[in-house]
């Protein structure tokens, strides 16, 4: 929603002829999105009356000593006004002469209000794309079926050639796969996203740390591709879903082909967004991170995305492989019970694994013995994607939210974000997982409580396969688990996005050759039930 304001001076002249051009002052026109108008209201504690006219109603925002004040519809006050307004899609405002309403319905931070009214919109957007309806015309190539499928076509082309030169040399658990690159002093990030005020809140989110630069902001693809020609130095890209001209999903294609830098997607998710996401990940993105709400910490969020900003930086995007469905091999499984044995595998991925819990024999492993997976996910996209890779590998696949048994014939997926407490009873091959009530692990912590629990009770029974993550086991960790008889078995690295958690283990090789192996996903099951 925009306006337009025109300002300039009155052209004087006086009766005396000086020769000289008489002055025109200045002249000019100043475009500002509504958001742009109350951020700058906001940020020199201003006052403000705008009225706001759309096709979908008329609506008046109060800011007052530069905080959102109070919001009116012709239906709803406060904050719920406020959202409806900024959610409109067309219209036009004007300031008017501020005074007191003698309301404080809104007392949040203008700077969460801004932000979750964008993440409305975003999914406002997502939602009218779901049912066939496009806010506005979109051009470029979401528009030509033809052009996108040979973008897709092109995109095979890619992946199979790295695929094919990716044979061309082998792992070693000390050598460094050709042309990997160290971490940068300065990660350098490109936005895109369609919102100036999300870009500007963004690049001032992320800058907060010295060690990250926004070198450049794009309003959409289009924008970004022109920018990436240039060939500017970027680490790590931040990709919006919903933009107009080029959508995300066609930008991504692109980069992926002529620019293989990572891509965090970053936009407005619900759990019902997973097969968009799931879409973005199937093309090479690194991983997805949804935008802030107004009931957020913006500190904590704020040391998350940096975080997150600086390991997918470290991504190899060179190593993704596309994921092909592949047919059932039903020879492989195995049927009577009676035979299945008190082997565990647990399973670990982080970012840039998405797509490697598809390429698992995973129908295979459940019949062999009992097989967990640990995927740092967040808890409303568990059961979602424990569909999908039902749906993609044929294991029965169940998440692991709550108290439970677990036994073989299932994959348990789960994202070790809570403390545990496991029993395992080898005479009914079961294990008793117990969930309680505690604050949230991050990944890496959840996973060694999982881990250590499982090493000290299981010992040369349990195995450890580890797929894409930025994380390193912590050593202390890897060597109480070696120490413990388990077998760590490692994928080769060329075959892997973030290397960091099979480095951190592979450096204990040497000393444990028997334990630490080498396997990958076409032999995993008959390198995990060696010596059966």
């Amino acid at each position: 929603m925009w306006a337009t304001v025109e300002g300039g001076e009155e052209k004087r002249t006086g009766e005396m002829d000086t020769g000289q051009t008489p002055s025109q002052g200045f002249t000019g026109t100043v475009s500002l999105q509504l958001t742009d108008l109350l951020q700058m209201f906001c940020l020199s504690r201003g006052d403000l009356l705008v009225r706001v006219t759309s096709g979908e109603g008329t609506g008046t925002i109060y800011v007052h000593a530069g905080q959102i004040q109070h919001a009116h519809t012709e239906a709803v006050e406060g904050e719920a006004a406020f959202f409806e307004i900024l959610g409109w899609r067309d219209g036009h405002f004007e300031m008017l002469p501020y005074h007191d309403c003698g309301q404080d319905s809104i007392d949040k931070p203008w700077e969460h209000m801004l932000l979750e009214a964008m993440r409305q919109r975003d999914e406002s957007l997502a939602a009218g794309q779901a049912e066939g309806i496009l806010p506005g015309d979109f051009d470029g190539l979401d528009d030509n079926m033809a052009e996108c499928a040979a973008l897709e076509e092109e995109l095979d082309l890619v992946f199979d050639k790295l695929e094919f030169d990716a044979q061309d040399f082998q792992d070693l658990p000390s050598g460094e796969v050709p042309g990997e690159s160290q971490v940068p002093a300065t990660t350098k990030v490109l936005v895109v996203d369609d919102s100036s005020f999300f870009s500007r809140q963004l690049q001032r989110m992320l800058e907060a740390d010295p060690d990250i630069e926004v070198v450049g902001v794009a309003k959409n693809g289009q924008d970004a591709l022109l920018f990436l020609a240039t060939k500017p130095k970027v680490d790590v890209i931040t990709l919006d879903i919903n933009m107009p001209v080029m959508q995300g999903d066609t930008t991504l294609k692109h980069i992926m082909i002529r620019h293989p830098i990572p891509v965090l997607i970053l936009s407005s998710f619900q759990p019902q967004s997973l097969p968009k996401i799931f879409e973005f990940l199937q093309v090479g993105a690194i991983d997805f991170f949804s935008k802030p709400t107004a009931h957020e910490d913006m500190n904590v969020y704020g040391r998350r995305l940096r975080d997150l900003i600086k390991r997918a930086s470290q991504a190899h995007v060179s190593h993704f492989k596309r994921w092909r469905k592949s047919k059932l091999d039903a020879s492989t499984l195995l049927s009577d019970e009676s035979q299945v044995g008190r082997r565990i595998l647990v399973i670990l991925g982080a970012e840039g694994a998405y797509m490697d819990w598809f390429r698992l024999p995973l129908a295979t492993l459940v019949s062999r013995g009992l097989v967990i997976g640990l995927q740092k996910l967040s808890d409303p996209f568990l059961a979602r994607y424990c569909q999908l890779i039902e749906e993609g590998t044929g294991a029965r696949t169940e998440p692991l939210v709550r108290s439970m048994w677990l036994k073989p014939g299932s994959f348990f997926f789960g994202n070790a974000n809570q403390r545990v407490s496991l029993n395992l009873v080898s005479d009914t091959k079961s294990l008793g997982v117990e969930i309680p009530s505690s604050p949230e692990l991050t990944w890496q912590n959840g996973v060694q409580v999982w881990l250590e629990q499982l090493a000290s009770q299981a010992g040369d029974n349990l195995s450890v396969f580890c797929l894409s993550a930025t994380h390193p086991l912590p050593g202390e960790t890897v060597e109480h688990l070696l120490n413990c008889k388990v077998k760590m078995i490692l994928p080769q690295k060329h075959g892997l996005m973030c290397t960091k958690l099979v480095e951190s283990i592979a450096a204990f090789a040497p000393l444990y050759p028997k334990q630490v192996i080498w396997a990958n996903p076409e032999n995993l099951t008959e390198v995990w039930l060696k010596d059966e």
